[in-house]
């Protein structure tokens, strides 16, 4: 396994193989119903459905990967990217708030008793607010470089960067494979948005949102780029989670439907 990223460089042959691939996949994925819009409705119908905001966030991430790019090659960016111990920078403190928006937007419509109408029940969301917390949690080291914590020494002398965390006993081979995994788990819904999908009459159809979903799932596929994919996947997350939710989506699959209203 260490063989898919040796300390995650850049040039890495399996890693830089997988990613260059899943680049080819999601061009693919993206250009059918690119292609299929321009036919049925010419340029403008084309720029229509391009003029949304899922596609400005992609844009954005996009301009996020250059730099990161250049965080990695030429100039480290601080404040914008965390170190490589400890946590901190713009990309990582967007993800894990994003991570928290689920959490607060249920307790705030419990609390209200506004939450009648939205289609995520009480069950379904406390699991997902006791995972995203548990999420948020892992990704800031349970508050361990906020608030100056010491690290025990069983920990120290086991954990792979001295964290009060679980993902870093996780070899680094072994997690380049499970993002891996998750980026072909994204590429595979992008590519088949429709059969677990549908938008409300009058709602923008699936192109943007599943120019988003690629792109998350190409930067999951490389070390360089791993920490702005769990962005950019918090983000599609959110943005579905949110759609469904107040009714612009809905889930076709009628048992996660139902699942999900519990």
């Amino acid at each position: 396994m260490g063989f898919l990223s040796p300390d995650g460089e850049i040039g890495a042959p399996l890693q830089a193989a997988g990613f260059l691939a899943m680049l080819l996949v999601g061009a693919l994925v993206l250009a059918c119903p690119l292609i299929s819009r321009a036919r049925r409705a010419g340029p403008a119908g084309l720029t229509s459905c391009l003029w949304r905001f899922d596609i400005a966030l992609a844009v954005s991430l996009a301009g996020l990967a250059v730099l990161n790019l250049v965080d990695h090659a030429i100039t480290p960016l601080a404040g914008v990217y965390r170190p490589e111990v400890g946590d901190g920078g713009l990309v990582e403190n967007l993800t894990v708030t994003l991570m928290l928006f689920p959490v607060a937007i249920f307790l705030g419509t419990r609390l209200t008793g506004s939450g009648q109408t939205r289609h995520f029940g009480p069950a379904c969301m406390t699991l997902v607010s006791l995972v995203l917390i548990a999420a948020f949690g892992e990704e800031v080291s349970w508050g361990q470089h906020w608030f100056g914590l010491a690290v025990p020494e069983a920990i120290a002398s086991t954990n792979l960067q001295s964290e009060i965390n679980l993902h870093n006993y996780i070899r680094p081979g072994v997690m380049e494979a499970i993002y891996f995994a998750a980026g072909l788990v994204l590429i595979v819904l992008a590519a088949n948005l429709r059969h677990v999908l549908q938008p409300a009459p009058q709602a923008p159809g699936f192109v943007a949102l599943k120019a988003l979903l690629v792109l998350a799932a190409i930067l999951l596929c490389h070390h360089v780029f791993q920490e702005l994919g769990e962005l950019a996947v918090m983000a599609a997350a959110f943005l579905v989670w949110n759609r469904i939710d107040d009714g612009r989506l809905t889930l076709k699959p009628r048992w996660l439907h139902t699942l999900t209203g519990y």
